[in-house]
């Protein structure tokens, strides 16, 4: 197989996976599964960086949370990661990180330029990333002496 015939190959199979429809997309806002107060989910906005970092030490620390979880979504997992980074060295490197990943469903309304035909919902995939921090036992009861 040459070149040109592994181009038309990959043109054609990456044709059959998505079909082509003409129109605006709406992007939806993806779902979060259900939220409690120890979930913080960071976006790539720089300017709520260090309030993000803040929230998270105050709940493990101040509020003696047992474990707070840092959500990030496709563009926004490298600010979450380095929300974590920052968190667990503020607190000299003394909390524990759990990483997961995933990959969401996330779903877009297509509505069609042409009126007669009916808007059509397409799904398509994100990475997503949840940093599950914790301090140890023996740290806390330091911490709660403290006070």
């Amino acid at each position: 197989m040459d070149s040109a015939d592994a181009a038309a190959a990959k043109s054609q199979s990456r044709d059959q996976k998505r079909t082509v429809i003409e129109g605006t997309v709406k992007k939806r806002k993806p779902i979060r599964p259900s939220v409690s107060r120890s979930d913080i989910y960071v976006t790539r906005e720089p300017r709520k960086f260090q309030a993000l970092v803040n929230r998270a030490r105050r709940l493990l620390v101040d509020r003696n949370y047992p474990s707070v979880t840092i959500h990030g979504l496709g563009a926004a997992i490298p600010q979450a990661i380095k929300v974590a980074n920052v968190v667990k060295a503020s607190l000299s490197d003394q909390a524990t990180m759990d990483v997961t990943t995933d990959t969401v469903n996330m779903y877009d309304d297509i509505v069609p330029t042409d009126p007669s035909e009916d808007m059509v919902t397409q799904v398509r995939q994100n990475s997503a990333i949840h940093i599950r921090m914790a301090l140890p036992d023996k740290l806390k009861v330091l911490i709660s002496a403290k006070r």
